[in-house]
């Protein structure tokens, strides 16, 4: 992110942490009436159709060929299905604050998934600093020394912890084998979220779900997380990351953080602790060792 800030992606990074800030409250409001299979599988069609309506209408170029699908597909499950359904999950058991609070260690996943799984970067002095802070924040907002007598769910909070992981996944297998293919970025999107929408509908009569109990807040924050949230945030998100490369572009989580525990206190009312503050505070403070001095990857 060093040199000259690009206006486009700049304003683009600041609405995707605004929207995704904002989807943890929708994740909260519509699993109120549904299962986390049946709103992750609702969201991520809504997704699939309004992207593929935008990509006809913009006369765009769809995916094509065995090795982008192939990649899409591997995305689309393990960087989009499992992080959804773990937050949705999650948003049934724990505040929507807490889970963004969570969502903060996305850049210290990222770093950790770029280093040993795809192995992209070297583990460097600064990386273990700050992969160690964001162990360490996650370990002061779950508590476990309180857990006898804490009023949030542990597993609830594990479920976001494997979440992240997903989108540290994300973050990373989209700039090393996505971005080189040169797909467009509604493409890309579209395909991600056609991809979860058809692998949940295979799982999701396997779950038993019962009638969705359908009211008004549950289906606007359903709309406005598969339109917003989901599908016009993810095409901001692939520019981010073709742009900044992986490691700045998961930066959005500061912003995603902030609003999403602003929302929780502000229309849910939801309690706060100070362990959960603090550790928000260790966690950033890993994301900004581990992202400070960063530059921008190179072409591949």
């Amino acid at each position: 992110m060093k040199g000259r800030v690009d206006g486009g992606t700049l304003v683009a990074f600041v609405l995707t942490g605004i929207v995704w800030g904002a989807g943890f409250l929708f994740i909260r409001l519509a699993v109120a009436g549904m299962t986390p299979v049946q709103f992750v599988l609702l969201r991520t069609a809504l997704a699939a159709v309004s992207l593929a309506a935008a990509m006809l209408i913009l006369r765009r170029r769809w995916p094509r060929g065995v090795v982008a699908w192939r990649r899409i597909a591997t995305l689309g499950i393990v960087g989009c299905a499992l992080p959804f359904l773990f937050y949705a999950w999650a948003g049934q058991r724990i505040p929507s604050g807490l889970s963004s609070i969570y969502n903060a260690a996305v850049p210290v996943a990222t770093a950790l998934v770029t280093i040993v799984a795809t192995r992209q970067e070297r583990l460097g002095a600064r990386k273990l600093v700050a992969i160690g802070l964001g162990a360490l924040g996650i370990l002061v907002v779950m508590a476990p020394w309180q857990l006898d007598s804490s009023a949030f769910d542990v597993w609830g909070q594990v479920a976001c912890i494997i979440a992240v992981l997903g989108l540290g996944f994300a973050f990373s297998y989209t700039r090393k084998a996505i971005t080189p293919l040169g797909i467009d970025p509604i493409g890309m999107a579209m395909g991600q979220m056609l991809v979860c929408a058809l692998a949940l509908t295979i799982v999701l009569p396997f779950t038993a779900p019962p009638p969705i109990a359908w009211d008004a807040s549950v289906g606007t924050a359903l709309v406005l997380s598969g339109i917003f949230a989901t599908g016009v945030a993810y095409i901001w998100s692939f520019r981010i990351i073709d742009t900044w490369g992986a490691a700045s572009a998961s930066m959005v989580t500061y912003l995603t953080t902030l609003v999403g525990v602003a929302l929780g206190i502000l229309v849910l009312h939801e309690p706060i602790s100070l362990n959960q503050i603090a550790g928000a505070v260790v966690v950033l403070v890993g994301v900004a060792v581990g992202v400070s001095g960063a530059r921008r990857p190179r072409p591949e």
